[in-house]
């Protein structure tokens, strides 16, 4: 099976202290944490930096924590343009308030709201414009609904705009402008990494790389590839936005693949004992959160065994 890469888990980890930092009220044994976690890898800021995005995303840690030694600052080139300092070199001080630094922001200027599920839940938000955000399971989303500018963290998504409005949403290094009104659905896992146009359309382009802006309409999808570079195609629609239904639809796909895919509804995760059994194709269909049920079913379609304990369903061959 495919694990989390060490770079992916601290992507999630970032995202995890963004939703941790802006809770009402953070204490300073959070602040503190957080500073432990920042100097535990150089990599742990840089990440953080790039999921956060802007300097409103930490404005809630702009506090001192009390006995906090800050790692001393590396030495830089004067430039006349002293804005183009990067804020990693800044974050530590911008939690601890050493030598007396302490910034505050307006509560504005913070990302209005910073939406999460948990595993096997959804949630759907409404503007009071009437834009619509549905998100799945597992997912973090940031929303600056004044700017009208958001940033999907993991998960995915399905957006809807009754109206044209020109909303910024950023997946990974994707951005997008919406530019006509419709619904758009969005994905960012360790594997995935992609926007579609079920209605609408929308302008894109890859951050990494920063090439001219595409333009994507109704039934596209574009992805990033492990290349860095774009990639479009035009899904089944109705399969592709299926999960917004309470439901998923596998077609000539792996058995390993639907298990991933099944494992972000539930607790319980399907482990699977036998690499012959991983390479097995199917079609089905996965009504969430009923696990057992499609378990049964693959068991009789595919001929395998599954056993099921305390904390996970085994998969096995007979």
């Amino acid at each position: 099976m495919t694990h989390h890469t060490p770079d992916q888990q601290i992507r999630q980890d970032a995202a995890d202290w963004i939703v941790r930092l802006h809770a009402e009220y953070v204490s300073e044994q959070d602040k503190a944490a957080f500073c432990s976690w920042l100097e535990e890898d150089p990599r742990h800021a840089t990440l953080f930096e790039r999921v956060s995005d802007s300097w409103d995303l930490i404005a809630g840690v702009a506090k001192p924590v009390p006995h906090y030694s800050a790692p001393a600052l590396v030495k830089t080139h004067h430039t006349p343009n002293t804005t183009k300092l990067r804020r990693r070199a800044l974050l530590p001080l911008l939690v601890a308030g050493v030598g007396g630094l302490i910034l505050s922001y307006p509560r504005n200027s913070v990302a209005s709201r910073v939406l999460k599920t948990g595993t096997g839940q959804t949630l759907t938000h409404t503007q009071s414009n009437g834009v619509e955000w549905r998100l799945d399971t597992d997912t973090i989303l940031l929303l600056n609904e004044q700017t009208m500018t958001s940033r999907l963290l993991r998960g995915q998504i399905c957006l809807n705009c009754p109206e044209a409005t020109p909303i910024k949403l950023m997946v990974g290094n994707l951005e997008a402008t919406i530019q006509k009104a419709g619904r758009f659905d969005a994905s960012l896992t360790d594997t995935t990494c992609e926007l579609l146009a079920i209605s609408g359309q929308f302008s894109i382009q890859n951050t990494g790389t920063l090439p001219a802006a595409r333009v994507i309409t109704q039934g596209e999808r574009v992805a990033l590839a492990q290349n860095n570079t774009l990639v479009t195609d035009k899904p089944n629609m109705r399969d592709r936005a299926s999960w917004t239904q309470g439901y998923l639809v596998f077609h000539d796909r792996s058995v390993l693949d639907i298990s991933k895919n099944i494992n972000r509804y539930s607790n319980k995760k399907i482990k699977i004992l036998s690499k012959d059994i991983e390479t097995k194709k199917m079609n089905g269909v996965y009504y969430i959160s009923q696990n057992k049920e499609f378990l049964e079913m693959l068991s009789t379609l595919l001929k395998i065994q599954v056993h099921e304990t305390e904390n996970e369903y085994l998969l096995y061959a007979v």
